[in-house]
């Protein structure tokens, strides 16, 4: 008989054809989907009931800052990653449903949607480019969603359904949008190299009876050797003698976790003012390099007060850093920790007679 294809009509082989494409062009469509969005801006400032969040752009990348007023007082701070988090959020504005702003949607906020009112929860978002415009969520929540509006033209009579988290992390304490670190190593990167002078002892009766002498001075580097037919990171002295690792690798984490312990506006004392008569206890230059390459270099310096510091039920010092905005108090446990290991060290390279560390009297 005659072969099938010619026994096909013509336009039976152009649906089919057609319906495979469109099959195709729905399948690459479906894999290019992605959660719609009420707007994609660049935005420069965020701000919620007391609080801004600024973003500074520069050619070295983003910086994030958090402002508000305490008792007729500006703060002003480094942001933690939960502000990077919300700009990321809030200028690509993805929506789980689009909605007219109609009578029953209407009922979940007050007649002005966009006045301040117990029925929502509203923010200002700042644009480099147009308008700062409001943006406000009805506190009625429903399997997780909540109503959002924004008075910004292009949005006008439109209601987005959103994730209700949204909103709820900006109720968070303060503290949790400040920066508590002090270092921020760059993407990719790690210690290439410590200097660290201890200039007086975190306990002068021990170091009295050990007859220890100060300041002691270190300056390790990190370096790399092939064992087992592995590279294996280690540290050294200037004169490349090895560091032990249960040494070293704990002093280059104990360092990295210098922070805040608490903020000025969450006490009355004035750290400043005690710097001058405060006691220098240890210095600490950080190189961060990312395959070698040193890409950022911090400095950091800690004085115990002339009177003993206590806050809440911790002992403080004082700091000062490259990094940090006058000067602020550390927890006084992590100082200690960090001069156990400088010491640690530091005996380990007079004993194997490194020249570089002055003999004890």
């Amino acid at each position: 008989g005659e072969p099938f294809v010619r026994r096909v009509p013509v336009a039976l082989w152009i649906l089919l054809v057609s319906l495979i494409a469109l099959g195709a062009f729905l399948f690459l469509d479906l894999k290019e989907k992605k959660d719609p969005l009420a707007w994609d801006l660049d935005l420069d400032t965020i701000r919620f009931e007391d609080m801004a969040f600024e973003k500074q752009s520069s050619f070295k990348g983003d910086r994030f800052y958090a402002s508000f007023e305490k008792d007729g007082k500006k703060y002003r701070y480094r942001a933690s990653t939960a502000v990077p988090n919300l700009f990321a959020e809030f200028e690509q504005f993805k929506i789980q449903g689009l909605y007219l702003f109609d009578a029953e949607i209407k009922k979940q906020f007050p007649e002005d949607p966009f006045a301040d009112s117990e029925k929502t929860k509203c923010m200002e978002l700042v644009p480099s480019s147009e308008n700062a415009f409001k943006v406000c969520a009805s506190t009625e929540e429903r399997n997780g969603k909540v109503f959002v509006v924004a008075n910004r033209p292009q949005n006008q009579g439109e209601a987005y359904l959103v994730q209700s988290y949204l909103f709820d992390r900006l109720k968070q304490d303060k503290v949790t949008f400040l920066e508590k670190r002090v270092f921020l190593y760059p993407t990719a990167t790690s210690t290439e190299e410590m200097n660290i002078t201890l200039m007086a002892p975190m306990d002068v009766e021990k170091a009295t009876v050990l007859k220890r002498k100060y300041p002691e001075k270190l300056h390790l580097l990190r370096k790399e050797k092939e064992q087992d037919e592995k590279k294996l990171v280690y540290w050294a002295s200037e004169n490349g003698q090895e560091i032990p690792a249960q040494l070293s690798n704990p002093l280059d984490s104990v360092l990295r976790q210098f922070q805040i312990q608490f903020f000025s506006f969450e006490y009355d004392f004035d750290p400043a003012q005690m710097w001058e008569k405060a006691t220098p206890i240890l210095e600490a230059t950080l190189v961060a390099a990312e395959d070698g390459d040193p890409v950022k270099t911090f400095h950091v310096e800690v004085r115990r007060p002339e009177q003993e510091l206590e806050f809440q039920g911790k002992k403080l010092l004082l700091m000062q850093s490259s990094e940090l905005d006058g000067v602020q108090v550390l927890d006084l446990e992590t100082v200690t920790r960090t001069a156990g290991y400088v010491e640690g060290i530091y005996a380990t390279e007079i004993s194997q007679g490194n020249s570089n560390a002055p003999a004890q009297q």
